[in-house]
């Protein structure tokens, strides 16, 4: 593997690992990635606190040194046991810095991206269970308050993996001259299911602010006459794009984009940049017309599919 491509696969990894520790920092749960050996690579705050050891802390330690119940022989069995499930709940103990014990919830998935990642959420249930304890009596009802919490957490965390496997899914198309098309059909196909878009465009540069139509969804024949070919000219939203180069999201009049619209009603957009080394290769436009705005965790995480869908497009000859 030359430097180059390990420093891009490497770059990658730190971008997704942002994008998770984004999706989690304002949640009241800890968060963390660790590698198959047990070793952090990436923490969000509130573990941080949790526990009392600061992130850098964090990163040179493995996750056995903050076990308490279990041994480091059991947390390497408990690794090789998640890598063959692929996701795993259970309860722990974990020791604080100043030697105080936890009790922990633990949610984990696992993936083989990258040499193997997983990628884990962590509950402290100390003073829930003190809670419950002197709040219910009823065992029933606790149980049923506990199923709630849970029920919410992996739907929460659900909605997170399926995001994420959408990305890794780009890796499985075909990179030859064959899978062109194919490929560029998926990209915008992830695109839309991931943003819930009703219209969807994928153009490549072509040079001096013009970007030539190369798949599209949600438009007929007639339609797509009018778009193939667009010039920065007479759409003001790509004089934005070609000086930013990075994703935008607004109104259409706005943006003075009504060009894009047709007659497809669309209020609402997103483009996606994709990169072409330093320079703009062309871009993923998402139109909505049932709703005003785009959650800000979805735009972050749809900047990071940006950086993902160029390297898929650029392997399959698209961007080169």
């Amino acid at each position: 593997m030359t430097k180059n491509k390990k420093r891009e696969e490497w770059e990658l990894v730190k971008k997704t690992a942002r994008l998770y520790q984004s999706i989690a920092r304002n949640s009241m749960d800890g968060f963390c990635i660790i590698d198959i050996k047990g070793h952090f690579f990436d923490v969000n705050n509130t573990y941080c606190r949790l526990l009392g050891f600061s992130k850098n802390e964090f990163l040179e330690m493995n996750i056995s040194d903050v076990e308490a119940r279990n041994k480091p022989t059991d947390v390497v069995k408990y690794i090789q046991h998640l890598k063959r499930r692929g996701k795993k709940r259970y309860f722990t103990q974990h020791r604080k810095k100043n030697g105080a014990i936890v009790d922990i919830e633990v949610s984990a998935n696992y993936t083989d991206y990258l040499g193997g990642l997983i990628f884990i959420y962590l509950r402290d249930f100390t003073e829930i269970r003190k809670t419950e304890r002197d709040q219910y009596r009823n065992r029933a009802e606790s149980r049923k308050i506990l199923e709630g919490q849970l029920t919410n957490a992996y739907t929460h965390l659900g909605k997170i993996n399926r995001k994420i496997s959408l990305l890794f899914e780009l890796d499985q198309y075909p990179k030859s001259k064959k899978g062109k098309q194919q490929t560029l059909n998926h990209v915008l196909n992830l695109a839309m299911n991931i943003s819930n878009s009703s219209t969807g465009y994928l153009y490549q540069s072509k040079g001096k602010g013009k970007f030539d139509l190369l798949s599209h969804k949600g438009l007929n024949g007639e339609q797509k006459d009018k778009i193939k070919i667009i010039s920065a000219r007479t759409i003001k939203l790509l004089k934005h794009l070609i000086k930013e180069k990075k994703l935008i999201s607004g109104y259409i009049k706005g943006y003075e984009a009504e060009l894009l619209v047709l007659d497809n009603e669309l209020k609402y957009f997103v483009t996606i940049p994709l990169s072409k080394g330093t320079s703009l290769g062309g871009f993923i436009f998402l139109g909505f017309d049932k709703k005003n705005s785009v959650d800000a965790q979805d735009l972050e995480f749809l900047d990071v599919f940006a950086m993902h869908a160029s390297i898929a497009l650029a392997k399959a000859g698209v961007l080169k």
